[in-house]
Formats: C-alpha cells, sequence, structure tokens
C-alpha cells in the first residue's frame, strides 16, 4: 500500500507526509515470535501512535493544570504589581503591594539542595565491586568528570532543582550523542637555534622567525553526551506513570516534543537513523517560500511559561518567529520513546511525516525529582503550592492594613442636612477657601462640617502578618533559624552550645533529606549507571587513552589493565545531605588520626607485618574535607639535581660516599701490586730458564734474545685478547 510519504512529489515541495487512522492494523505491525525483537511499526502505524499518544498525553496535563497550579505558582514567585490604572471611589481594583514569600522560600531552600549536592567537587562517589581496584575507581571518576563538563551538568541539573523547588517537579533528559570538535594548535614556522657548548651542554636561541607561529586546526570526532533540563510541558508522560523519581518503573512511553531549524535538519540528513527527510534543495524552497509565520504550539502549559502566555515576564516561546532570518523559521519535532523503540515525526502545515521508527539501544533517559510528591502520581508538590496560601493571607492583610493607615488622607466628610457644600471630595490647595453657604446664625461650622471618625487599624493584623510569614517559612522548611542563619533574638541560646549548633546543622539538613534524595537517586546515581554503560559500549578506545593520559599514562597503555578497566564494576552513591554534618566529623577526627599515624612505634610494627601508610591518601583526605576545587600534586618525585643536594647535605651519605671511596682506592692498589708482582715472579722465572740454557751451551747473548722475544709474544697475545 502506498502511503503519502512516499508518493512522489513536485520538485520543491513538501512530502504530504503520513496517513493517520485508527485504529491501527494488524497488516501494519510486524510482530516476530518470542518477542526477540520489538514489534516493528510501518511508518504510517508509527505517525499514528506518536502522535495519538502525544495528544493523549497532552491532554492529561492540561487537565490537571489547575491542580497542579503551576502557573497560579508562577504568578506568585514574580508577585507582580497589578495596580496600573487610577484607584477610583467605590472602585473594585485597589492598590496591590507585591509580597515575595514564595521567592524567597524557594531561593532559601534551592541553595540548600545545590549546596548539599554540589558541596564536593566529585558529586558521585564510586565504590568498587568485586576485582575493581581503586587505581580503577580513580581513573573512572576523571572520566566521568570529564563527560559530566562536556554535558554541563552541574548548570542543568541547577535549572531542574529550581523547577523541582518551586513547581514540585524538575524534568531531565540525557542522551548519548558525537560532535566534530575543531582544535587548535600552534606550531612554530621555524625552529629555534640549537648551540652546543665545548662542555657538551646545548643552549637555545630564540629567534625572530622561531617565536612565530602557525594555527592548525584539525576536526576530530568526540563523544559528547546531553544533559537537558526540560521545562514542565515540554516532556510528556504516560498517564498512567505513577512511581515518583521513577518515571521508568512504571508508565509505557515518554513524549518529547522541540523545535528544529534548516540547519538542524542537514545534521539530521547526516545520521543513518534518520530517514524520509527531504533533500536539501525541497528544505531550502519550503524555508524561503513559506511566509513567516509561528509553528504550531505543544501544550498550555508550555504556553503559560512564555510571554504571550503568562501575566508575569518570560521569553518569547520556541515556536515563535523571532528573525527575519528564513532559515530560522521553526518546524516542530516530536519523539515517542519507550523502553525499546524509538519514533520521530516531523509536524508541519498540519502534516505529519515519519523521519525516525526503529530500537534503541538505552541512548536515552528521562529523570525526575520531586519536591514533595504526591501519591500514585509522578509529579510533586513545591515550595510555592506550599506558602503560596500564605503569601496571598500576608499580601492581602497588608494591602487592606494599607488603606486603612491612608484613610485620614482620604477621609469622606458629614455635612449637616441642607448646607450649600460639595456634594463629593474636593482636591483643596494649601490656603485656599471653600465657601459654606446656608449656615443659619449662631451655627458652630464645626459641628456642621467634620470628617467622619477614622478606624483604627485591628491589632490583630499585625499578628496575622507575622503567622503567614512564619507558617511559609516553617512548612516549606526555609525558617531563619535553621535556613537562613537568623538566630530568633538577641536572648536567645540557640547556637551558643556545641549542641545547638549541631541541632542547628541537624534541622537544616533533615529539612532538605527528601528533596535531595530525590534528585541524588533519581537523576544523578540513574545517570552515573548510564554513562558508564554508554563508555563501555559507545567510547572508542583511543578516546579513553587520551582523557585519562595526563595521570594514568602509565596504566592505560597496558592492555590488560585496559581490558579489565573497561569491564570494571561499581555500586554508585552520592553523600548529600548528611554528608555536610559528617564532614565536619571528620574535621575534627582528623587531628586525632594524625597523632596516631606519627607514632614511630606503628610505622614499626607496620613494617615488621609489611605494611606501611601511604601519605599521598592522608593528603588527598585533606583536600577533601577541605573542599579544595584544586588539589595540587604536594608529594613527587625528586628531580636529578635534588638528588645530589640531597647527598651532599646528608653527612651520612657522606661518609658512606668517602668510605665507598676509600675502599676503591685499596682495591686499585691491590690489584696494582698483585700485578706488579706477578711481573717480577716472570722476570726471575725467565732469567732462570736463560741461565740454564747457557749451562747447556746457549750463547748468553741468544737466551737474552729468546727471552726478549717471549715477552713480545705475551704482550701481543694480551692485546689481542
Amino acid at each position: 500500500m502506498a502511503t503519502e510519504a512516499t508518493t512522489p512529489q513536485q520538485p520543491g515541495w513538501m512530502p504530504q507526509g503520513n496517513v493517520i487512522s485508527l485504529p491501527i492494523r494488524p497488516s501494519q505491525v510486524k510482530i516476530e515470535e518470542g518477542g526477540e525483537h520489538a514489534p516493528a511499526y510501518d511508518d504510517d502505524a508509527a505517525a499514528t501512535l506518536v502522535w495519538q499518544d502525544f495528544q493523549r498525553a497532552r491532554n492529561y496535563v492540561e487537565q490537571n493544570l489547575w491542580l497542579l497550579e503551576w502557573q497560579h505558582t508562577d504568578i506568585l514567585y514574580q508577585s507582580p504589581t497589578l495596580d496600573r490604572y487610577p484607584r477610583a471611589e467605590n472602585s473594585a481594583r485597589s492598590p496591590r503591594i507585591s509580597r515575595y514569600l514564595v521567592a524567597k522560600n524557594t531561593n532559601t531552600m534551592k541553595r540548600q539542595v545545590k549546596r548539599a549536592l554540589f558541596a564536593e567537587q566529585v558529586p558521585f562517589f564510586l565504590r568498587p565491586v568485586g576485582k575493581t581496584t581503586q587505581l580503577m575507581v580513580d581513573a573512572w571518576t576523571a572520566l566521568l568528570m570529564k563527560l559530566l563538563q562536556r554535558m554541563d551538568f552541574q548548570y542543568n541539573c541547577g535549572l531542574l532543582i529550581d523547577t523541582q523547588v518551586l513547581q514540585g517537579t524538575g524534568i531531565g533528559k540525557a542522551f548519548w550523542d558525537t560532535k566534530k570538535v575543531m582544535r587548535r594548535s600552534r606550531r612554530r614556522k621555524k625552529p629555534p637555534i640549537i648551540q652546543t657548548d665545548a662542555l657538551g651542554r646545548k643552549k637555545v636561541i630564540h629567534t625572530v622567525e622561531s617565536d612565530q607561529w602557525d594555527v592548525v586546526e584539525e576536526w576530530v570526532e568526540e563523544s559528547w553526551p546531553c544533559f537537558e533540563y526540560r521545562r514542565l510541558g515540554t516532556t510528556l508522560f504516560d498517564p498512567k506513570t505513577n512511581t515518583p523519581n521513577r518515571p521508568d518503573l512504571s508508565g509505557s512511553y515518554t513524549i518529547d516534543y522541540d523545535y528544529i531549524y534548516f540547519a538542524d535538519l542537514q545534521q539530521l540528513r547526516q545520521l543513518d537513523c534518520y530517514k524520509n527527510l527531504p533533500d536539501e534543495a525541497t528544505l531550502r524552497a519550503y524555508f524561503f517560500e513559506r511566509p513567516r509565520a509561528a509553528a504550531s504550539t505543544g501544550t498550555q502549559v508550555d504556553t503559560n511559561f512564555t510571554a504571550e502566555g503568562s501575566p508575569v515576564t518570560h521569553a518569547e516561546g520556541e515556536a515563535q518567529q523571532t528573525s527575519e532570518d528564513p532559515l530560522l523559521k521553526p518546524m516542530m519535532i516530536i519523539e515517542r520513546w519507550d523502553c525499546r523503540t524509538v519514533k520521530t515525526i516531523l509536524y508541519y502545515d498540519g502534516r505529519k511525516l515519519t523521519i525516525r521508527n526503529e530500537e534503541h539501544d538505552d541512548t536515552c533517559i528521562h529523570v525526575t525529582a520531586n519536591w514533595w510528591s504526591i501519591d500514585n502520581c509522578l509529579y510533586g508538590m513545591g515550595t510555592g503550592r506550599i506558602s503560596g496560601p500564605d503569601q496571598r493571607i500576608n499580601q492581602g492583610v497588608l494591602n487592606e492594613c494599607l488603606k486603612m493607615i491612608a484613610y485620614p488622607m482620604n477621609a469622606p466628610l458629614l455635612l449637616a442636612s441642607g448646607l450649600n457644600a460639595p456634594t463629593q471630595n474636593v482636591i483643596q490647595r494649601m490656603g485656599g477657601f471653600w465657601q459654606v453657604e446656608g449656615l443659619p446664625a449662631g451655627m458652630d461650622l464645626n459641628k456642621a462640617v467634620t470628617f467622619l471618625q477614622t478606624p483604627p487599624v485591628p491589632a490583630d493584623a499585625w499578628h496575622m502578618l507575622e503567622l503567614s510569614q512564619q507558617s511559609g517559612e516553617d512548612v516549606t522548611g526555609a525558617n531563619a533559624p535553621f535556613m537562613q542563619g537568623n538566630l530568633p533574638g538577641p536572648g536567645s541560646s540557640a547556637a551558643r552550645t556545641a549542641t545547638g549548633a549541631s541541632r542547628i546543622a541537624s534541622k537544616a539538613d533533615e529539612n532538605i533529606a527528601d528533596p535531595v534524595d530525590a534528585v541524588s537517586e533519581g537523576v544523578i546515581v540513574r545517570l552515573i549507571y548510564w554513562l558508564m554503560e554508554m563508555v563501555k559500549e559507545n567510547m572508542p578506545l583511543w578516546e579513553v587513552r587520551e582523557i585519562l593520559s595526563d595521570k594514568f599514562a602509565q596504566f592505560i597503555e597496558d592492555e590488560a589493565f585496559l581490558g579489565t578497566f573497561m569491564n570494571a564494576e561499581f555500586e554508585v552513591t552520592v553523600f548529600a545531605g548528611q554528608k555536610l554534618q559528617t564532614r565536619q566529623g571528620i574535621q575534627q577526627i582528623l587531628p586525632f588520626f594524625m597523632q596516631v599515624v606519627q607514632q614511630p612505634q606503628l610505622l614499626d610494627f607496620l613494617h615488621q607485618r609489611g605494611d606501611t601508610i601511604d601519605f599521598a591518601t592522608i593528603v588527598d583526605l585533606f583536600m577533601q574535607v577541605a573542599d579544595l576545587q584544586q588539589q595540587p600534586d604536594i608529594i613527587r618525585p625528586l628531580t636529578d639535581q635534588e638528588k645530589q643536594m640531597l647527598q651532599q647535605s646528608n653527612p651520612q651519605m657522606q661518609k658512606n660516599q668517602s668510605d665507598l671511596q676509600v675502599e676503591q682506592l685499596r682495591g686499585q692498589n691491590k690489584i696494582q701490586e698483585i700485578h706488579e708482582k706477578a711481573k717480577d715472579d716472570l722476570a726471575t722465572t725467565l732469567t732462570e730458564k736463560a741461565m740454564e740454557r747457557t749451562q747447556e751451551g746457549l750463547p748468553l747473548n741468544r737466551a737474552m734474545a729468546l727471552t726478549e722475544r717471549g715477552q713480545d709474544e705475551n704482550i701481543l697475545k694480551a692485546g689481542f685478547q
């Protein structure tokens, strides 16, 4: 059956898209026996599935929008001033004074959550499992931190925490990607001059030519995993998802929608997973010929957080075209992810075109974190919804009190009946006159004309203001002594003792324990486990070596180590919340610990057992407790020059060296003595032999010649040897 997507189109025309029809027919789905592979939907069925599930998920969120109070919370956070019209008598509109109780409590608590999670340079801890060594833990930690840096994780996770605290739910999305990166390096145009003196020492002489550089550009494809903070309404979950902080444990699918441009479509075409994309000429003609207009809007939730859908300040929506550049016209793209497949459609001019329809290898995960979770619901409640009523009470009471305080400035007049006087308030200048006619003779003017008695401001109003503010702080945990650092009063003894200070610190940690656990377990731990799997499956070994070459160069060259490293197993933990109090305990224990390890008897005992103390590890411990972001190498190997200076300054080494020289001199003298004695013995023997030959009748001259010849032969033999 030919679909509209495969029907030939005229040159320069966008495809008509796929047919959306319900129900999905059995002929459109291929199911394998045993379920080894996910059911395969054809492009028409895939487009139907994505579009209809998007509609269902959107309807669920929009129907519950008034219950979740996301827009109302957004307005309370900014607390705009709405008295933009002049006040008129008997008018319902009155001045509104902004109050920022929600904003104050939100900012107080989100700072505490971020401080608990990112107090350390490394926001996670790897515990080795099985045969994994500490060296592998350090190497994996360095590798994962590099990837988190590429993801800009701390910034995006901070945005997630902001929404978690204010609105009750923060949403994030992580996916594995590669990117071509241009690396620029400088190389000398001409090398410097190297001169060698008589002693063989080399000297480098820089010249004008050698100081000139060429910039060399090199394109390299690197692994760049991404972590996106997702605004509320842009990521939609299956309406049946009911597991807070773990959307992967319930529900069947997740819908993401975004807006892309011409350049984004060009990049998608280079990937093998995207198909059916129009050619570049067709896209170029479409973007240039289509009139300037906004794309289709996604959800009402998303619109409420934009400039066109909210009474408070926000940026323009991504669906709006904010540039005259025709290539920057937005086009809507919708993705549907389930546990085994991903389906993607382009939505333009009411058409739905399937551009991706395949199985995936867990290259994308969605994470959520709640402030206060709701039973049988994915979403939670935040400080805006919790302390919003207190802000409304505080603001309403304050505004009414201000009107009563300003009452004498515009108080109404009481006039005796029959007097010729104005019947409404009249603004009079200083020193002006107001004539009153019809006053009977002898009548007191002050008794005929007077101001209405000013009602006093109720004393309970000020008490109500204090109660509403205190209630908003207590219910969110952002109270003055525990979170803001403000003691109750001058006579308070809450922090005068160690017990009181410790209780304040522990209470502050308790207030954020659940939200911190939601981020650590629902976001960070899941993300680290996912990154480890992606590195093992997708990251090339040359890139692993390149990232680890600075500190682990001598280990990563060993293929056996690298093979074990890539298959290492860990337990991921996040020390947050209570870890701040734990660090304080460690700081108190460290002085006692140092006194113990410095005892000579302990070192002697450990040496007898074959053990010792690694002071480099102690230095690392000090650095971690001190929370130093940069950890210099305090312990390092000696240089050759330092070794010589150390030997010269050490008396024992000097004595040992002197003794060695004496022994060497004695040995040389002994060898020389032996050589001289051997020469004398040889001369004596030769003389005796010559005398014997003379007695046998040989001439003495001949004997001496034979002796000299024998000596020459011995010298020649020694030379050849």
